[in-house]
Formats: C-alpha cells, sequence, structure tokens
C-alpha cells in the first residue's frame, strides 16, 4: 500500500515537471479550447500578478487534479457496491467535495495560466484498474485504506504549501484543500476498514 501511494506522489512531480516546462500537456477537464492559457513557461509562471508559482505550488495544483478525478470515480463505485453504510456515508462526502475542489483548481489554473492534466498519474490509474475488478468486502478495504493513506500524504503536502506560498491564487485553494482532506480522512477512519498499521511511521 505504501508503495502505491509513494508511486503516486512521483507521478505527480512527472506531471509536474512536464507542464511547468510548456510541453503541451492536454487541458485540464474544466477548460475549453477557446479558454485554454497560452502555454505555460517557467518565466510566465514565476512572474505573474498574483505572486510566484513554486514548484510545491504547481504540485498541489497537479495532484488536486489528479486525484479529484480518481477519487470521483472510485467513490462513485463505492456508492454502488458497498453494503457498508460508513463507506457510502464517507464516498457521499467525497463525490461532492472533490467535485467542488476540482471546480475551484480548474478556476486556479486557468487564471494563473497553468496547465492542469486531464487524466491520473499512470500509478492512480493501476489502483482504478485493479479496484474495478473488486466486490465486497474486498472493494471496501482496498477503498479505505488506498485514499486514506493517499490523503496522509498529501494533507502534509498542503500544509507546506499553505504555509509558505507566496501565491494569492494557490493560498485559498489550499485552504480549501487543507478543509475537505482532513474531513475526508475522519470519515474514511470511521469506515472501521482502515489499517493504521499500513500508514508511514511519523518521523520526529
Amino acid at each position: 500500500m505504501r508503495a502505491r501511494t509513494m508511486l503516486g506522489l512521483c507521478g505527480v512531480v512527472v506531471a509536474l515537471s512536464t507542464a511547468a516546462c510548456g510541453s503541451g500537456q492536454a487541458m485540464g477537464s474544466g477548460q475549453t479550447a477557446g479558454s485554454a492559457p497560452a502555454p505555460t513557461t517557467a518565466e510566465a509562471l514565476a512572474n505573474n500578478q498574483y505572486g510566484p508559482l513554486s514548484a510545491a505550488d504547481m504540485k498541489l495544483m497537479t495532484l488536486v487534479q489528479q486525484t479529484s478525478i480518481r477519487e470521483i470515480e472510485l467513490s462513485q463505485w463505492a456508492l454502488q457496491r458497498s453494503a457498508n453504510p460508513q463507506v457510502r456515508a464517507a464516498a457521499a462526502m467525497i463525490v461532492t467535495q472533490h467535485v467542488e475542489l476540482q471546480k475551484e483548481d480548474q478556476q486556479a489554473a486557468a487564471k494563473l495560466g497553468f496547465t492542469l492534466p486531464d487524466r491520473p498519474a499512470d500509478d492512480m490509474q493501476i489502483g482504478i484498474d485493479r479496484m474495478s475488478r473488486e466486490n465486497g468486502k474486498t472493494f471496501d478495504d482496498d477503498y479505505a485504506n488506498t485514499l486514506r493513506q493517499a490523503h496522509g500524504e498529501a494533507f502534509i503536502l498542503i500544509a507546506q504549501v499553505r504555509a509558505d506560498t507566496r501565491n494569492t491564487v494557490v493560498r485559498p485553494l489550499a485552504d480549501s484543500a487543507n478543509d475537505f482532506i482532513k474531513m475526508h480522512i475522519q470519515v474514511l477512519e470511521k469506515t472501521g476498514d482502515v489499517d493504521y498499521s499500513q500508514l508511514p511511521v511519523p518521523q520526529p
């Protein structure tokens, strides 16, 4: 479980590096051909009216987009497949709030001229493909633990960005992500399916 989540963050770094270089990455799902920002460059992103975008800022925006795509889909499956009312409650909250967070992320990216990916990172897709074949308790356990661990690691990045960002568009996005992710962690833990032994040991 740990390996899958860490690969997720590596996938975000790959997506970030291509986006920051203006390499023609696909538009985010909330952008249309008529409203797409001009190709991004490191200079344009570093020097904009809202304050410079750091690598952590861009990583957060990319992660919000990719995890929103993944978690909306997985949570919709949970609503259809799970017999656990706590899993269904978690899934309903996660769908609603990730739709809202994804919209805020896409609006921020459009304002900053930052191009978001239109699909999850490759390792996230592996998890989606795996869970597409699961049902019952197997699905519930995989859903709760995969999302709980991913949310825990994302929480660290969000805190870093919120503390250090100099960009006035990214700052409220980090606030929203922080509020939602804390609620998601709590509601996933209420499912009773989280295996805490699989979570990383806190470092001093």
